[in-house]
């Protein structure tokens, strides 16, 4: 009987360092899709709404792995616009770009605010890499 308890607290400590391993990888995970947006996101005015979706996502994982709230930031949605292809001036005619859009500077600031935020936190810690909040 008792070999039958350790063996479950085995499977329980097993269970919880299995845990911890997924959340390492998913911050892991989310770090690199962040970077990876801010090094191929395009060098154009607008940028279309997938770049946005990206990134929202990758703070929705880092906020699930860490339990914390990122909401601030998050691209809000209201962000997302359509945006002027062209304008007839003799028609008044306009024609708007496909799907939505977003500023790419509101994108960058916020990829860069939280870039900052975790490198704040990290700093705080020895010889961590990635994010790392000390809670």
């Amino acid at each position: 009987m008792m070999h039958g308890s350790s063996q479950q607290t085995d499977f329980l400590e097993d269970d919880v360092g299995a845990t911890s391993m997924n959340d390492g990888d998913q911050i892991l995970r989310a770090y690199a899709a962040i970077t990876s947006i801010r090094a191929n996101v395009p060098e154009r005015h607008e940028v279309e709404a997938r770049w946005v979706n990206e990134f929202n996502a990758a703070i929705a994982k880092l906020e699930k792995s860490l339990g914390i709230d990122l909401q601030e930031f998050k691209v809000p949605q209201d962000a997302l616009k359509r945006y002027v292809a062209s304008c007839n001036s003799l028609t008044s005619d306009v024609t708007y770009l496909e799907g939505l859009w977003c500023e790419r500077a509101i994108l960058m600031q916020k990829l860069d605010s939280v870039l900052v935020y975790f490198t704040g936190l990290q700093d705080r810690e020895d010889n961590k890499i990635g994010f790392h909040p000390s809670l």
